[in-house]
């Protein structure tokens, strides 16, 4: 299993300071069972968890490797976000389908001027 860039940051880190898996842990604020199960790849970190080690990664001063800190979103705000877009998304298509219908009555009354004007060029024998 190949693991984060997040743990694979921290196990970097780790290896770079020499430090205990629990020493790791209580610095992240997790369990030390948990963060030696990341470390092999035996578990994935959850968004939160990931949250404290990318905070983590950043507070360390002269640490290379770390990278900008995003805000911490749960299940439910992804989820919320994600809706939105689908929402959008679809009012877009409706937009769409509504201009295609208007297109539709404009198709039939240029369909209905052009036979009109046929009517009256024949009527006239002249070009119209």
């Amino acid at each position: 299993m190949k693991l984060m860039e997040e743990i694979e940051e921290l196990k970097e880190y780790k290896e770079d300071k020499n430090l205990p898996i629990a020493e790791l842990a209580r610095r992240i604020e997790a369990d030390d069972t948990t963060v030696g199960r990341w470390l092999k790849g035996g578990a994935t970190p959850s968004c939160y968890s990931l949250y404290k080690v990318r905070r983590f990664l950043n507070s360390v001063k002269g640490w290379k490797g770390s990278k900008p800190l995003e805000p911490f979103k749960d299940k439910t705000t992804r989820e919320r976000e994600q809706t939105k877009k689908d929402i959008d998304y679809l009012k877009q298509r409706i937009v769409a389908l509504n201009d295609i219908e208007d297109l539709d009555a404009l198709v039939t009354e240029l369909n209905i001027t052009a036979q009109l004007g046929n009517l009256v060029r024949d009527a006239y024998k002249m070009p119209f």
